[in-house]
């Protein structure tokens, strides 16, 4: 009995292992493949879109993940900065943000794109890590809904975003809506991480 004094002690300060590390988050959020998990950690741009058509509805999800190689603190000083997108990811031609009504409006051209397209998202700025909730309010997605995650994890920053939206088909083929969806989350997060470096 007299050595479980000394074990309780010698317990209590052994530094704890977080819990909190890369493969544990991604394990619960997306199930990554070890190329994906590899491509995460060398910096690149994850995105998945996938778009259905069940019972004369159109159904569109998609999801994002990216990682810094800075603590979020650092990041989200130009992250916040949402009217600076447009100075930043060519495509995007305008971006405005008002903090009274939360609504962040941008206007997209891109040869993906089927067409130059306005885009509002009611959202709250990013200025420090945790969870954001957006909606789609109006557009060729309207109710769309979803929420970004910002987490500092392994001394990096972590982004991971998901949107889902089901609705009257949109005359857009499924398979353009999952080109362009993809194909501009990829480009647009791969120019804003290193913007914001």
């Amino acid at each position: 009995m007299k050595y479980l004094g000394f074990l309780i002690i010698f317990l209590v300060f052994i530094p704890v292992v977080k819990a909190n590390n890369l493969l544990e988050y991604t394990n619960k959020v997306w199930k990554l493949n070890q190329s994906e998990y590899q491509y995460l950690q060398k910096g690149q741009i994850l995105a998945v879109s996938k778009v259905t058509s069940i019972d004369n509805k159109q159904q569109f999800h998609l999801k994002a993940m990216a990682l810094h190689p800075n603590k979020c603190s650092r990041v989200l000083r130009k992250l916040s900065q949402l009217e600076n997108f447009s100075q930043w990811i060519s495509f995007i031609k305008k971006s405005t943000y008002s903090d009274e009504s939360k609504l962040f409006t941008l206007r997209a051209e891109h040869t993906l794109l089927p067409f130059p397209m306005i885009v509002h998202i009611i959202v709250d700025r990013p200025t420090k890590v945790g969870t954001y909730p957006f909606t789609f309010p109006t557009g060729l997605f309207t109710g769309l809904k979803g929420h970004f995650e910002i987490k500092d994890i392994d001394n990096k920053c972590l982004f991971y975003a998901t949107s889902f939206w089901k609705g009257k088909p949109t005359r857009v083929p499924n398979l353009i809506i999952e080109i362009f969806s993809e194909g501009l989350t990829k480009m647009g997060g791969d120019i804003l991480m290193r913007k914001i470096r």
